[in-house]
């Protein structure tokens, strides 16, 4: 009775929901909450009745308890997390939509700011114009002729060239001439701010001025002209900008009748705005202000109860701040009332099914109990089979593998004194193998300190170096070592084969790499030095060099092996490329006798460190062979 108290509950919550509303969030959880303590309080009241324990209910209330609180409750809430997390991606994706439009808009009017400005150029690079106002024409007739002929064309061409200039003028600091209107007027009758009139030379500024309620921006950009040498200033341009210049920006925010829409100055001050939100003046200044605090360019929040988008953005060049405030819940009102059709479908198809998963886990337990019945009577001496109806279905499957693993448990119960007879046994010929390799360490060992009281240095060297090469073949238990021990290994076998072969072998070894915690496959390097010395060097007569080179690069350690021994016949080396490369069978290499001990190599390079890594061979008969070990770095054995 509780719980569907509690259900009743929740749906009247669900009702009105809204999503980012704290405040219902926490009586959904609350309730949640409440349900599972109401739940813990009757399995604990009832402790006293063990007739109504929770531990005696059937296994199909159990089923429907844990459907509610596994299924039902989680399906629900994750419901409304999830349209909460749409619903607010479908805010983030609107609000960056708007933004990019926004942006693009911007730049339309910085670009059209750069071409009102470029007009000022115009006249200070016409000389007519410099002269004119620098009071060089003595004559009227120069001044009516000039400015006729070179100065109100240039005006004309500007005024029809720019649709965004409503006017220009240019006020005199010379008064020694002819004044031609509505071009020129004296300084004297500048009727703005003071300051304007002491612009340095060659600095531009834009100034706005209060239209009150009207949206339309009242907007002038002011430029000193100079004298040709650009000395002292003779001029000052105004240029007045057409109520359509921000026109587009308004456009594009596609204002409804739920929006506001203000414009700041540099002091922060509004000069112009749209008000279409009834708001007082310290709530609109609350919000003015959250605005320009932004680290965003626009963000959410709810002011009287509703959700609404602040979007702030500047233009710097007519430094302007234009700040807008829409309530989004206009905009998303259709989603909103999918919302409650969606909470509804949801629950009812949740009851549905909770009614034919009640009926289908009570035709399923039943078997199920019977067979539970059974296997209590099932211990370490007892195997019964199970006798009851068995039938062709997921249960009736599960009864038989039961009587068969009942089968199965008499046999292994005898067979386990076998296999622990088995196990001990492994452990002494894994024990043998072990003592193998240490008596053979020791008897290389006493053979270099005989031969050190003998006075033979070169048996005592081959012997312990022999020692670490068996060594480190044979009591490696892992399959991965470090390149700088791969190393010093091929360096103890260069030994020996330098004893053998005496002045006929000259080594060098070149390390340009970081080598010490380099992981590489074990035993990797010696096949492929042996090839050079067995079947390179040790088969010309003269003096042979083995050159060893490391490197590495920021995704690959090479390793170079060169030598200049008998060198690769051709149709043997193009085979051996063939099956390095995977053009070729590796059988055909097998039949032809050699060569399987840089194939090994090569398959375990390609293990360890991916396709990308490999041999490379190159050889020219009777001159040499060169193979180089491509690794990459960061692989994963």
């Amino acid at each position: 009775m509780v719980l569907l108290l509690d259900a009743m509950a929740i749906r009247f919550v669900l009702s009105a929901y809204k999503p980012n509303d704290n405040g219902v969030q926490l009586i959904i959880i609350v309730i949640i909450f409440k349900q599972v303590l109401s739940v813990y309080k009757v399995v604990c009241s009832v402790k006293l009745k063990p007739a109504f324990s929770y531990q005696n209910l059937s296994i199909v209330k159990k089923m429907a308890i844990g459907y509610i609180f596994i299924i039902f409750i989680p399906i629900i809430s994750f419901g409304l997390f999830l349209y909460n997390q749409n619903y607010n991606s479908f805010l983030e994706e609107y609000a960056q939509g708007r933004q990019k439009i926004v942006n693009q808009v911007l730049n339309n009017v910085n670009l059209s700011t750069v071409q009102i400005e470029s007009a000022y150029q115009l006249f200070q690079n016409n000389s007519n114009t410099i002269a004119y106002l620098s009071g060089n024409y003595r004559s009227d007739f120069e001044q009516v002729s000039n400015f006729l002929t070179y100065i109100r064309p240039l005006f004309s061409y500007i005024l029809s060239s720019n649709q965004m200039i409503d006017g220009m003028t240019i006020y005199m600091e010379q008064q020694n001439g002819m004044i031609f209107r509505p071009e020129m007027a004296r300084m004297d009758e500048f009727k703005l701010d003071e300051s304007i009139k002491k612009l340095p030379l060659g600095i531009g500024k834009w100034i706005t001025f209060t239209n009150g309620s009207n949206p339309d921006i009242n907007l002038h950009y002011f430029h000193k002209i100079g004298n040709r040498n650009f000395e002292q200033d003779i001029g000052l341009l105004d240029i007045k900008v057409t109520s359509n210049f921000i026109k587009p920006l308004l456009e594009s925010l596609n204002l409804n009748s739920k929006s506001n829409f203000y414009v700041l100055d540099q002091d922060n001050k509004v000069i112009s705005h749209i008000q279409k939100i009834p708001l007082s003046k310290d709530s609109e200044m609350a919000l003015l202000n959250q605005a320009l605090q932004l680290n965003a360019k626009y963000a959410y929040h709810t002011f009287n109860g509703n959700k609404m988008l602040i979007e702030s953005f500047y233009s710097d060049s007519l430094k302007l701040q234009f700040v807008m405030m829409e309530q989004v819940d206009t905009v998303f009102i259709g989603i909103k009332k999918n919302k409650y059709i969606l909470v509804l479908i949801v629950a009812l198809l949740l009851l549905l099914l909770s009614g034919i998963y009640y009926l289908i886990a009570s035709s399923i337990t039943k078997r199920i109990l019977k067979l539970s019945k059974h296997m209590r009577q099932v211990d370490e001496n007892h195997f019964p089979i199970y006798r009851g109806e068995i039938n062709k279905d997921e249960v009736g499957h599960l009864t038989s593998s039961y009587n068969a693993m009942i089968r199965r448990m008499d046999e292994l119960v005898n067979t386990v004194h076998r296999s622990e007879m088995l196990r001990k046994e492994s452990a002494y010929l894994m024990m043998q193998a072990q003592i193998k390799p240490h008596f053979l360490y020791n008897t290389l060992e006493s053979i270099r300190m005989i031969a050190e009281a003998n006075d033979d240095p070169e048996v005592a060297e081959m012997s312990y170096t022999l020692g670490k090469l068996f060594r480190y073949s044979l009591s490696g238990t892992k399959n991965e070592t470090s390149l700088r021990e791969e190393v010093d290994n091929v360096k103890d076998y260069i030994k020996i084969q330098q004893i053998r072969l005496a002045d006929r072998l000259k080594v060098t070894f070149e390390i340009d790499a970081a080598i010490d915690n380099f992981q590489c496959p074990h035993y990797m390097l010696q096949p492929i030095i042996e090839n050079s010395i067995v079947h390179g060097i040790a088969n010309v007569r003269k003096q042979g060099s083995l050159s060893i080179r490391i490197w590495e690069d920021s995704a690959f350690m090479f390793i170079s092996v060169v030598d200049t021994g008998i060198g690769i016949e051709e149709e043997r080396l193009v085979l051996l490329q063939g099956v390095l490369n995977g053009t070729m069978d590796v059988h055909r290499l097998q039949k032809s006798g050699g060569g399987l001990g840089i194939m090994n190599v090569n398959d375990r390079v390609k293990m360890f460190f991916g396709e990308r890594s490999g041999i490379q061979l190159e050889s020219k008969f009777h001159e040499g062979t060169t193979c180089i070990l491509k690794l990459a770095k960061g692989a994963t054995p």
